[in-house]
């Protein structure tokens, strides 16, 4: 960065994600404002150097966050679990390839974990055989192994009562139970101990 708060050396045929008519003004020698890096070009940014990196594991954004100022939170998963050495080399890998841009940032890549709501179909798809812990909309909270899933609904076993909400008729242990996504809050791996 020089003195005039830019970045030096920025090539923009890298980046399909900053726009070039926005720097006209400003790109002398390939420098561009740190001001034209909003969150929403930063999020772009990530994804578009991610994607083939991920491709090349066999892994699937799940989520991409940035929380706060400077902050990003990105979430892999793969249908093999997702290891550290592989968000360790996720995370030297953007920030190679991301030069300066990201120097500011703060880049966490992991797994999304066991307590983190499914939101790819390969996160379905891996658990499929596995238990797990549903939440309607209504707010009654189910428990049992997924059976299927597809674009539209999840088919559980039922192998534990739950509790109903407003006197509702609580589902039997070994019921199958089909619930379209759309009445769905959340779906994650469920956790016990014993």
């Amino acid at each position: 960065m020089n003195d005039l708060g830019c970045i030096q050396n920025f090539d923009l045929s890298k980046s399909s994600v900053i726009f070039a008519e926005h720097f006209s003004k400003h790109r002398k020698r390939g420098q561009v404002p740190l001001s034209f890096l909003p969150n929403m070009s930063v999020e772009h940014l990530i994804k578009e150097i991610l994607d083939p990196l991920l491709e090349r594991h066999s892994l699937v954004l799940v989520e991409l966050n940035l929380p706060a100022e400077h902050r990003a939170e990105v979430y892999v998963d793969g249908a093999e679990n997702v290891s550290v050495e592989t968000c360790a080399a996720l995370t030297r890998a953007l920030r190679e390839k991301s030069g300066e841009a990201l120097d500011a940032w703060q880049i966490t890549v992991s797994s999304p974990g066991l307590d983190r709501p499914f939101r790819h179909p390969v996160q379905f798809e891996k658990n499929v055989g596995k238990s797990v812990e549903v939440v309607l909309l209504e707010g009654q909270k189910l428990e049992g192994v997924l059976l299927a899933w597809d674009q539209e609904s999840i088919t559980l076993d039922l192998f534990a009562k739950a509790k109903a909400k407003s006197g509702a008729k609580p589902p039997l242990a070994g019921e199958q139970r089909r619930l379209a996504l759309n009445e769905v809050k959340s779906v994650k791996k469920a956790i016990y101990f014993s």
